[in-house]
């Protein structure tokens, strides 16, 4: 009986190890927003295991770009099936959007092509808000921003409308607006209220632009100022939407009354300052640069990162026993059984619990050094990044828009978070830190456990933030990595492709719309391409052998498989992945 065989193309390509469109940034060697990502040939090197693991293991990665923020979303096809969806922000490789709902096999789903650098992505219902900063990426801000503002160092958002076509489970993003900061600073997040009706713009030096999204364009409402929000680095919700969580780089960490905000402005109701503990900078359970504030889903525990010890000071992945460098702390806003000094704990009154550091695991030579090297990446300090609270969504707990999902399924206590040089890691913050479940923590942590981490070669983590199960992370140099949490430990935390014995073998034509290159810098649409595959694999043998070429008629592309690395059958459907040439350059996974 002859299987019919669905081909799914999702090819990206790194052209002359730059991506086109974006400009060079200059200045300090050690400046950690760079456009240049690890070539998908280092990648994708069959045999790469994990410089360090625990219990999460690494699945699948999407390589060729620069990868920065990540969200979720849930929708249903005209088939009646579920689809989930990663939205992967990048610098200079456009919004990219993912078919994660196999999440070993992400598939290329939709794309907004942009030469700016995004910093953050927020995805609500039908509208995606980016952020562009230019204190942290120069003159890297969108096309849209450029033509608005007749420069290239204001900062501010693009406002994206997505476009969902059920019968191809696909995304059409289309730019409905942009919207120029006001004042000083750039737009280094941008954190949309779960109501939807208006945003905030989180300058990083002058306080919080609330911008009001009730009408056909997004228009200024209020400046909060410094001295109610500090500078603000990021922020998020409570539940009910009603407070606002700041994290404010040289101040400190504030809530805020916001429930009628755009009528009445806002209010202060506790700020929890830098310096808490005795020693000041020096003392590590004291903050120096608040980068991101959200309570836990139960709206119990306040967590907030210190990011000291960033890309720009901080090299030597804190491989010095006696180095700062940044954790997480926690504070109670209500009160915990059988901890006395959270009696009176309430967001007004918020109470300390303790600090959690990163507990050096001790990092393998990293096999990719030399690309890393080449492209200028060779920094990468292990100080914390961006995480995400289980049973949370984009800004609050819950989903941001009913009927969507995109919530983390993480118990109420745990979270995932990015280590930039240090990949990925997954906490527990019930309690105190314990070394009896075998992970040696850090002696100055006093809150907070350990559960697991990977350090996959070549990462530079900006983000990472679970979903159904699967760990989803924007790196800089890797791409887009999907791991899994599971029982593992060193280069076992690594998950090959289980190849299905068999063969798949075809060719001929499809519409443009259906097979496509997803080339950085932005093949032809539509027209016609042809394919051939003749792929097999038996039973004991190392990889799957055969060939696959691919050629899109409008774009003028050929895609020639060099090497291939999986094949698995389900059904009328073969998945196929590894390596090859377009046009006979390498560099395509």
């Amino acid at each position: 009986m002859r299987k019919r065989l669905l081909l799914l193309f999702a090819l990206v390509v790194a052209v002359g190890g730059s991506v086109a469109g974006a400009e060079a940034l200059t200045g300090d060697e050690l400046d950690p927003a760079r456009n240049l990502a690890l070539p998908c040939e280092a990648v994708s090197t069959p045999g790469l295991v994990p410089r360090s693991a625990k219990n999460i293991a690494h699945v699948a990665n999407v390589c060729g770009f620069v990868g920065t923020d990540v969200e979720f979303q849930s929708r249903k096809a005209a088939d009646g099936t579920v689809h989930d969806y990663a939205f992967v922000g990048s610098m200079g490789a456009g919004l990219r959007i993912f078919d994660i709902t196999d999440p070993a096999h992400p598939v290329a789903a939709g794309a907004y092509t942009d030469p700016g650098w995004e910093v953050d992505v927020q995805v609500r219902a039908d509208t995606a808000a980016i952020a562009f900063d230019p204190v942290i990426v120069g003159i890297n801000v969108s096309a849209c921003l450029r033509q608005k503002s007749g420069s290239t160092t204001k900062g501010g958002i693009d406002i994206l409308r997505l476009d969902f076509d059920p019968g191809t489970a696909r995304f059409s993003p289309s730019l409905a607006d942009c919207y120029l900061n006001t004042g000083s600073g750039g737009a280094h997040n941008v954190t949309m209220h779960p109501s939807g009706s208006w945003l905030a713009i989180d300058t990083s030096t002058s306080g919080i632009e609330v911008v009001d999204l009730r009408g056909p364009t997004a228009v200024f409402n209020r400046k909060l100022p410094v001295s109610l929000v500090g500078s603000v680095h990021d922020v998020s919700f409570s539940a009910d939407g009603n407070t606002m969580y700041a994290a404010s780089p040289g101040q400190g960490t504030y809530v805020v009354d916001v429930t009628n905000i755009l009528a009445d402005g806002a209010r202060q109701i506790a700020f929890i300052p830098n310096n808490t503990q005795p020693g000041g900078s020096a003392n590590p359970k004291n903050t120096t640069i608040s980068h991101q504030a959200d309570v836990s889903s139960d709206g119990a525990i306040l967590g907030f990162t210190d990011e000291r010890g960033g890309g720009l000071t901080q090299t030597s992945c804190n491989t010095d026993p006696s180095g700062v460098i940044g954790g997480i702390h926690w504070w109670a806003l209500q009160p915990m059984r059988g901890l006395g000094q959270t009696a009176d704990a309430s967001p007004a009154t918020p109470r300390r619990l303790g600090s959690w550091f990163y507990p050096n695991p001790g990092l393998g030579l990293d096999p990719l050094a030399p690309a890393l090297a080449s492209i200028g990446r060779s920094e990468r300090a292990c100080t914390i990044h961006i995480f995400r609270n289980g049973g949370t969504g984009s800004v609050s707990p819950g989903p941001i828009a009913a009927g969507f999902d995109g919530v983390s399924q993480l118990g109420q206590r745990e979270l995932v978070v990015a280590h930039y040089g240090a990949g990925v890691w997954q906490l527990d913050f019930s309690g105190p830190p314990s070394s009896a479940d075998g992970i040696a923590e850090d002696p100055r942590s006093d809150w907070g456990n350990t559960l697991g981490w990977n350090v996959m070669p070549g990462a530079e983590t900006w983000s990472a933030k679970e979903y159904k199960g699967y760990v989803y992370t924007g790196d800089m140099g890797r791409g887009f990595d999907v791991y899994a949490l599971t029982s593992c430990a060193g280069a076992a935390c690594l998950v090959r492709p289980t190849n299905t014995p068999g063969r798949a073998k075809g060719g001929g034509g499809v519409e443009g719309e259906l097979a496509e290159i997803s080339i950085l810098s932005g093949p032809s649409k539509g027209g016609k391409a042809t394919f051939s595959l003749d792929v097999s694999y038996v039973a004991g043998q190392t990889a799957p052998a055969g060939k696959l070429g691919f050629h899109d008629k409008a774009a003028d592309k050929k895609v020639t498989a060099t090497g291939v690395d999986s094949l698995t059958i389900a059904g009328a459907k073969a998945s196929i992945t590894g390596r090859a040439t377009v046009d006979g350059v390498p560099g395509v996974s």
